[in-house]
């Protein structure tokens, strides 16, 4: 007896890819990542031999609705499982109701939600999803599985073969089997059962390789600055840190050995041809030698042909570090510098100093890396005056490109307790929690939504539109690029003016 499992990344929404993994859960513009989560769980489960897996990535390739419905009425599941954003949650629940018609048991993720009980026991009370996994996915999803396959079996040997039939008296309502199962949510008889939090994954190196083969190819799959054939690339989990506006910190901190790590950029460079990877780590450089000892067996290996990026914090970089990752092939690290204000700093917790970011710049600068500044306007103490002082800082340390977002409080954070609290937050509506929006969900004490809006428009154009930043991008005998980058910055500016989300 087989059990068919189809694991689904929903459609894109309003024309946006949308990111739905542990460390980012919304739309975005202008990347498009593999579902690298999805890619976990299949690999972990086609290591039965009684499942019979599918991967469908509507997000990367683009599927719309329709598409997907025909995939899912082919394939006939008997368990769908996938996640969602957190600004998508309505529209990427649609392809559930598809599966729950044909009798599925329907299966959800997403790590924000799963801190928030109000919002997700909402879920499973009004959408069309059977189970929410509260725990890291990884973690779960083996027993839930089994548990699952266990009750058909034993339906099936009963002649009970129609239990998945949602209409089935037997099935309706009743989900006991699944009460052992650690780090999951469910409604049973009227009511939403929450299980015990399952333990997260110890040995990150028991993981198998993402089942990259389930996809056509990655060739979907890319960021503003790395082409196709592209993947991503995790070699840790977790971040300790307490910065008061973002919704994964104060996780445990666990990492792959560098020798696991290797030999997965080697099997995705001689299985999948790939040309280019982000490592997708909340912090990569948080283990002192690690990200070096990754940067040497690369070029040891000769994997730095490959062109690499990833994302850190300016406090735990160093000159050496950031010249070997160079020459292991990174072309751009983007660096949260959320303020260039030392009080908003201090509010925020960010453990960063000015002079930290300061100096990562400059080391960026002198080795030729792309450095990507991640400014954020809005937090907590706000004011024009503080703007002023991040646009003057974005300045002084003339990043290769600046992405000013909106404070966008998601409701596990403690940022959110801050605004709540002063009674600051202007909506609860989920779909408008897209931190690259053109509309603040939140006003800060001194400044209205109009200011705030405003302030970002004039923080895009007084940066990009620099002379001498526009010079010094300029390759001379690089024609697309030159061609390219300026349309990218001429488009941001413009859908600045244009009142459009910009990245």
């Amino acid at each position: 007896m087989n059990l068919k499992i189809l694991l689904i990344n929903p459609p894109r929404v309003g024309g946006y890819p949308v990111v739905r993994e542990e460390r980012f859960e919304h739309k975005d513009i202008g990347s498009v990542y593999p579902p690298l989560s999805l890619l976990y769980q299949a690999a972990i489960l086609r290591k039965n031999e009684n499942y019979e897996i599918k991967l469908i990535d509507a997000n990367g390739y683009n599927l719309s609705l329709n598409e997907v419905r025909a995939e899912i009425i082919n394939f006939s599941p008997d368990v769908l499982i996938t996640r969602c954003g957190f600004d998508t949650q309505k529209k990427d629940t649609e392809i559930l109701e598809i599966a729950k018609d044909l009798g599925a048991i329907t299966i959800l993720r997403n790590k924000i939600i799963s801190d928030v009980p109000f919002i997700r026991d909402e879920i499973l009370k009004k959408e069309p999803v059977d189970i929410f996994i509260n725990s890291e996915p990884e973690a779960v999803i083996d027993e839930l599985i089994k548990a699952i396959y266990e009750f058909k079996k034993q339906k099936k040997q009963s002649g009970d073969i129609c239990v998945f039939d949602p209409k089935a008296d037997i099935f309706q309502g009743n989900f006991d089997f699944i009460k052992n199962v650690k780090g999951i949510s469910f409604i049973s008889k009227g009511e939403v059962i929450t299980t015990q939090k399952a333990n997260e994954i110890e040995n990150l190196d028991d993981l198998p390789f993402p089942a990259y083969d389930l996809l056509p190819d990655l060739n979907s799959y890319h960021t503003g600055v790395l082409n196709p054939p592209f993947a991503l690339i995790q070699t840790s989990r977790g971040c300790p840190f307490s910065c008061t506006f973002c919704a994964y910190g104060k996780s445990r901190y666990r990492v792959r050995s560098v020798e696991n790590v290797i030999n997965e950029i080697k099997w995705l460079k001689e299985r999948f041809k790939i040309k280019s990877f982000l490592f997708f780590d909340d912090t990569i450089s948080l283990k002192q030698g690690r990200t070096e000892e990754i940067a040497k067996k690369m070029i040891e290996e000769k994997l730095n042909d490959l062109k690499w990026v990833c994302c850190t914090r300016a406090n735990l970089v160093t000159f050496e570090m950031l010249k070997l990752m160079k020459q292991a092939g990174m072309v751009e690290i983007a660096i949260g510098i959320e303020t260039g204000s030392e009080e908003i700093q201090k509010n925020i917790k960010k453990g960063v100093s000015l002079d930290d970011i300061r100096q990562c710049a400059k080391w960026c600068h002198k080795l030729n890396i792309l450095f990507y500044a991640l400014v954020i306007i809005g937090l907590p103490g706000e004011t024009k005056e503080t703007v002023d002082e991040t646009i003057k800082f974005i300045k002084e340390i003339d990043p290769f490109y600046t992405q000013f977002c909106f404070a966008t409080p998601f409701p596990n954070t403690e940022m959110y307790r801050y605004y709540e609290g002063k009674n600051l937050i202007l909506t609860k509506d989920w779909e408008k929690y897209f931190p690259l929006s053109e509309e603040p969900v939140i006003r800060t004490e001194k400044l209205s939504v109009d200011d705030l809006k405003k302030l970002r428009r004039k923080a895009y154009i007084k940066t990009l539109l620099r002379p001498s930043y526009l010079i010094r991008k300029i390759r001379p005998f690089d024609l697309k690029w030159n061609i390219s980058g300026f349309i990218k910055i001429f488009g941001r500016i413009l859908a600045a003016i244009m009142k459009k989300p910009v990245r």
